[in-house]
């Protein structure tokens, strides 16, 4: 042991080896306030922690690693470092059959495009941290303010900042320029969300706002080491005074002040540094990386693989030839050569020919140089660009703009835009994603009575308690034999003087009490006393005790901001009933009850979490009485009361529930002064331990929320989104799966699932709920199935319902079953899930036979998870912040926007990424075979019928740029086709064209390109070997330059065959490919003698004027492209004849051709008397868009036609 700690001290006093040794990091850290260090029981080994400083570093290289970094990321891709083995391999053989240029240009390339635009990327981030760093803030130093850079602050510093001041890092809130230590921020960099949040530091520091006062304080923060949670912190203050004991106070996330947030609406405030730099929870959050990968991009792979086999069987069959007919006839009776004008017949070194192990391995190297080429080198490169310039267009859309939050849709990465069109199911979270997140109060449960919001009143529904309490007594009937006994308990209806009584008492009701009182509600109010200027700039907050003194008692302006908008709902529904919250000061909250204020004091809040499903408030009326006031789920509320109408809440939770409304029960009960102080020690207790606090705390909490009164419910709306019935038909018409996955009770789920569309009447709705044991569970699960098999055989569809709790029970042991029943489902709704439910329901499916695609679409922070664990993770910019936007592959505004994204976007891109990707292998194919072709008359030596500019230049230059613009422009259906038939979506699913007949397709016609230009040009050779004015015969220059001219230019032609859409882009694109790629080889030719070109066995110079000067050879060109694109005319008409699709488009097309109006695109054919957008067509006026709208309307009509 002293050797090991001698070594690792050693090691870190050696500057070489200290960055091999990492220090054990301890489980806490301990920050001494200013920086001071104090003596904390003799430790002194605390003192010896050191931390990160806070330089803000995003960017990934230096000018020093630059090079080395950037080429060693490179080649881990295995592309990248397959060409580098082949290139060399080109540098290390001798004599190699083509020059090693061949690969290295083209490698070199790709490398240095990739580094240039990654070099861009960092630069831009050099500057971003150049900014944040240099940034100056105001320190405390000897008892005064210090002006120093972002990046020199430390931990432990004491940093003021000022109003609209970003904080540097993250700090402990000390003091404020607010009495009550308060401070308003926006966290809009961090979760995005606009509303301002308030945040407040422990009562024993907040009269401590001088530098004079900050600098003699004693103290130091016990904390968990940094985390990526934003919402959790666990810590503890300990302030230190020679006169009094040591003072423990717990910190807890309202008191943290997050780097990347601002402080709005408070002059300074001071703080204590605790993370700084890259230990900060905003840098933590920003190193999370994507693993997810695309069908297309595995199928890459695939091909990738398949390709080298093709090509080592090539390499062994060449080899193989070449020496079974390594004989004594190509040798002279001598021994010398007799073919001593072909290269390469014999090894160097090895001039005799002899047939060693040896020399079939080079030769087998030579053959595999030459056939390297099959594999497109500039294949990863465009489909980079491709993919990022498209996801370009994901923003561009003007459909998808959400005008309310004034966002365009965000592609936040481009490697999954082809996955967008592969959804197989499709996992969708309910609120703010199907529904607008709006909510608004509408029916409550007050003691056992409904009672329904009408014009701002509280009004009795008494149809409906009528019609329940006739159910209520049609059931007691069933249940009694004596059914004069029972009509004899049946209580009449409550008359209309008793419920207008009723209404007059419920103002004194602890429910609104309850309501006004348990929520974490925040209030801001414009600074001119107007509502109507929102803006974050001119929003003061609140002091409710000038606010009373001005008698503003009916907070008509007040602008009540919440993290739920339930909490805010219900708190505008008592302002409407005339019960104001006016706020919190010194932690008195005041309400107003129709003109009265009373007055409360908080001591605890116990804030909402998923796993308890409820928050509570310990408080103090002015009567000295103490509360716990609470408000949550029926399921976790009602089971922790003892007293109350509790049947009576659960059948008005369950009516409410059935109208599609969002519930909450409302409960309190009220304790001694024993009991308050018991509980309130428990939860101290609780928040200060430093290594279990959530534990202890959830255990605290149980103790304070039992034994509670039940008071009544309350019921919200919110609406569907538009569109959303729409959407969901059609993305089942298009064979996509939609699984709703939601926290809400069941009845309301399935309210929302039947008015979405989610259902319809034709499903058999099943439901796996409420199981009482995993072994229940188990049997129940069984019957489900076989439920499930009879109803398909009698061809229905069905539609399953599952609760979370019953899931829980079967998730792990039973998942098999469970998953074969859900996936022959047609519609799945999860109903009280949990974040982590919810991911695993979409992992269950992910792993599923067939490996269905899977997509998740949520607008909260309970999303992440499902949206990072399905293949495509997209995000609605709600009104819970932006985390689920962040976190996911692409974000909009609007669930109607999904629409677009799927059929048209991914469509499209999915169309685009496959036709690319099976070009680049097809025109290798139909490139470089006449190699393997030319090795039967050349005594299957490896030499290259083409000359090295050729190969060099054939995949960066002769036929990147067309399928370049195809990848970007491509419309092989019109949007409006793709939106109107979403069943064209189910067509390209399950990566269908690029399965393997697709894939035959492509490689067929690429060998039968090969051989009639290789043979074709060699038929016309063997007869006529002549070419040009001049008589000279012609070389393999000539001979390779011929194949070239007609290989490209079928690839060209093939290109366009396949391309239904049409641009001006695309056209120059076509243009500049053919004129600057043969004026290169023109240059080449005519000033590349054969002392300085760069190929090894000959010359181009005077190639190509040879050639063109032929005649014959326009001819057979002509002939063999003819020939050549034969087969792909055929398989173009013929598709186009037999596709209905495109059959119905042009037969649309056509019909509006012939129906529209030339008086539409006349704007002075319209009469005056005529009203505006009305065309005559014979005696009637027909109602038409404007002239303008309709004339870009014919134009694209006209050119697509043209097109069809």
């Amino acid at each position: 042991m002293k050797i090991q700690e001698a070594f690792l001290g050693c090691a870190r006093r050696t500057p070489l080896l200290k960055r091999c040794v990492s220090p054990v990091r301890p489980d806490k850290r301990i920050v001494y306030l200013g920086g001071r260090y104090v003596d904390i029981d003799g430790e002194e080994a605390t003192v010896g922690q050191k931390y990160c400083d806070n330089t803000v570093t995003t960017s990934k290289y230096t000018a020093w690693n630059f090079i080395f970094k950037n080429l060693y990321e490179q080649f881990l891709r295995i592309a990248n470092f397959y060409f580098l083995v082949v290139a060399v391999l080109m540098f290390v053989v001798p004599n190699t059959p083509v020059s090693p240029v061949t690969s290295a240009l083209p490698l070199a390339f790709v490398l240095v495009v990739t580094a240039l635009k990654q070099a861009y990327e960092d630069y831009l981030r050099h500057k971003e941290d150049k900014v944040v760093n240099l940034r100056e803030y105001e320190v405390i130093k000897d008892g005064r303010l210090t002006t120093i850079k972002s990046h020199n602050i430390q931990v432990g510093d004491i940093v003021k900042v000022n109003d609209n001041e970003q904080f540097p890092c993250d700090l402990v809130l000390l003091s404020s320029s607010d009495d009550q230590g308060q401070c308003t921020i926006q966290t809009a960099n961090l979760d995005g969300e606009t509303n301002l949040k308030t945040f407040i530091c422990v009562p024993e520091t907040r009269s401590l706002d001088t530098p004079g006062q900050l600098d003699n304080i004693q103290g130091y923060i016990d904390c968990q080491q940094p985390i990526t949670d934003l919402y959790k912190f666990v810590g503890n203050i300990i302030l230190l005074d020679s006169s009094t004991a040591p003072v423990t106070k717990a910190l807890l996330a309202q008191n943290i002040l997050l780097r990347g947030a601002k402080l709005k609406n408070t002059s300074y405030i001071y703080g204590c540094a605790i993370y700084t730099g890259p230990d900060t929870k905003l840098a933590l959050n920003s190193v999370i990386k994507s693993g997810k990968r695309s069908c297309v991009e595995k199928k890459l792979n695939t091909y990738l693989l398949f390709f080298l086999g093709y090509m080592f069987i090539q390499c062994a069959l060449s080899t193989i030839l070449r020496h079974l007919n390594l004989g004594q006839d190509w040798k002279n009776p001598d021994g010398t050569r007799s073919q001593w004008y072909i290269p390469f017949l014999f090894d160097y070194g090895n001039p005799q020919g002899d047939d060693t192990s040896l020399q079939q391995f080079i030769d087998f190297l030579y053959f595999y140089i030459i056939y390297n080429y099959v594999i497109p080198i500039s294949l990863y490169v465009t489909i980079e660009l491709q993919k990022f310039m498209g996801s370009l267009f994901f923003g561009f859309d003007v459909e998808m703009y959400d005008v309310t939050i004034n966002e365009c849709a965000k592609a936040n990465t481009s490697d999954l835009n082809e996955e967008l069109g592969q959804v197989d199911y499709l996992f969708c979270d309910k609120t703010g994603t199907l529904t607008e997140n709006e909510m608004q109060f509408r029916q409550c449960s007050i003691d056992g009575r409904l009672y329904i919001e009408e014009g701002g009143m509280f009004v009795p529904n008494e149809r409906v308690q009528m019609e329940m309490a006739a159910a209520k007594t049609a059931r007691e009937l069933q249940r009694t034999t004596s059914i004069g006994s029972a009509a004899s308990n049946t209580q009449p209806a409550v008359s209309s003087a008793a419920a207008h009584d009723n209404v007059d008492g419920i103002s004194t009701s602890p429910f609104f009490e309850v309501l006004s009182l348990c929520h974490t509600v925040q209030i801001e109010l414009p600074s001119n006393g107007t509502a109507a200027d929102s803006d974050h700039d001119n929003i003061e907050q609140v002091d409710p005790v000038e606010r009373t003194n001005m008698d503003e008692v009916d907070g008509v302006h007040y602008k009540y901001n919440a993290s739920s908008p339930d909490e805010k709902a219900l708190v505008e529904a008592c302002r409407m009933f005339g019960i104001v919250y006016h706020g919190s000061k010194d932690n008195q909250l005041r309400v107003t009850f129709h003109g009265k204020t009373r007055a409360y004091k908080l001591h605890e809040v116990l804030e909402f979490d998923s796993d308890r499903k409820c928050m509570s408030v310990i408080i103090e009326n002015d009567e000295g009485e103490y509360q716990v006031l609470c408000k949550g789920a029926e399921s976790a509320v009602l089971k922790r009361c003892v007293s109350g109408p509790v049947d009576i809440t659960i059948e008005h939770v369950d009516y409410f529930a059935s109208l599609g409304l969002r519930t909450l029960v409302i409960a309190s009960k009220t304790i001694d002064v024993q009991e308050f102080h018991r509980l309130r020690d428990l939860i101290e207790t609780a928040k200060q331990n430093l290594t279990n606090r959530d534990e202890a705390l959830v255990e605290a909490f149980e103790q304070v929320e039992q034994g509670l009164n039940v008071i009544g419910a309350t019921a919200v709306e919110d609406k569907l989104q538009v569109g959303v019935k729409e959407t969901i038909e059609k993305l089942r018409m298009a064979g996509i799966k939609v699984w709703v996955l939601t926290g809400d009770k069941e009845e309301t789920a399935v309210n929302i699932s039947h008015s979405a569309g989610h259902f319809d009447g034709s499903m058999s709705l099943l439901g796996f709920t409420m199981q009482a044991s995993a072994e229940d569970a188990h049997t129940n699960l069984l019957n489900l199935k076989k439920s499930v098999d009879g109803l398909e055989l009698e061809n229905k569809q069905v539609a399953l319902v599952v609760d979370g709790a019953s899931l829980a029970m079967i998730i792990e042991e039973h998942c098999n079953i469970f998953r074969e029943i859900c996936l022959r489902c047609a519609a799945v709704l999860c109903c009280r899930m949990t974040p982590i439910q919810k991911s695993k329901v979409v992992k269950l499916v992910k792993q599923s036979k067939g490996n269905p695609t899977t997509a998740a679409i949520g607008d909260g922070a309970n999303d992440v998870s499902m949206i990072q664990e399905a293949h495509v993770g997209i995000g609605i910019m709600g009104k819970e912040g932006r985390q689920a936007a962040r976190s996911s592959d692409y974000a909009f505004g609007k669930f109607r926007f999904l629409l677009k994204a799927l059929l048209v976007h991914g469509h499209y891109y999915y169309i685009r990424l496959a036709v690319l990707v099976q070009y680049f292998f097809y025109k290798n194919v139909a490139f470089i075979t006449a190699n393997f072709y030319f090795i039967f008359f050349s005594a299957y030596s490896a030499m290259s019928i083409y000359d090295t500019l050729f190969l060099t230049f054939y995949n960066v230059t002769f036929t990147s740029l067309p399928i370049f613009l195809n990848g970007l422009f491509e419309k092989h259906v019109p949007e409006d086709v793709l939106l109107e038939n979403p069943k064209l979506y189910s067509k390209i699913r399950k990566n269908h064209l690029m399965n393997v007949a697709f894939f035959s397709q492509w490689n067929l016609l690429g060998l039968w390109h090969s051989i009639v230009s290789s043979f074709g040009i060699f038929l016309m050779y063997v007869h006529h070997s002549e070419f040009g004015r001049n008589g000279l015969q012609t070389d393999i220059a000539v001979y390779g330059t011929a194949i070239l001219f007609i290989c490209t230019t079928v690839v060209q032609i093939k290109l366009m065959l396949v391309t239904y859409y049409w641009t001006w882009i695309t056209l120059i694109g076509y243009a500049i490919t053919l004129i600057c790629n043969w004026a290169m080889v023109a240059i080449y030719s005519r000033w590349a003698p054969g002392f300085v070109t760069l190929t090894a066995s000959t010359s181009m110079s005077g190639v190509l004027g040879v050639l063109f000067s032929s005649g014959e050879f326009w001819l057979v060109v002509l002939l063999l492209i003819i020939m050549a694109v034969l087969p792909d005319l055929v398989i173009r008409a013929y598709n186009d004849m037999t596709d209905p699709v495109y059959l119905s488009i042009a037969k649309s097309r056509a019909e509006a051709t012939h129906s529209v109006s030339p008086c539409c695109v006349q704007e002075v054919s319209t009469p005056k008397h005529v009203s505006e957008g009305a065309c005559w067509n014979g005696l009637q006026p027909t109602r038409v868009r404007p002239n303008d709208e309709l004339e870009v309307e014919l134009e694209m009509l006209h050119s697509d036609t043209i097109n069809t």
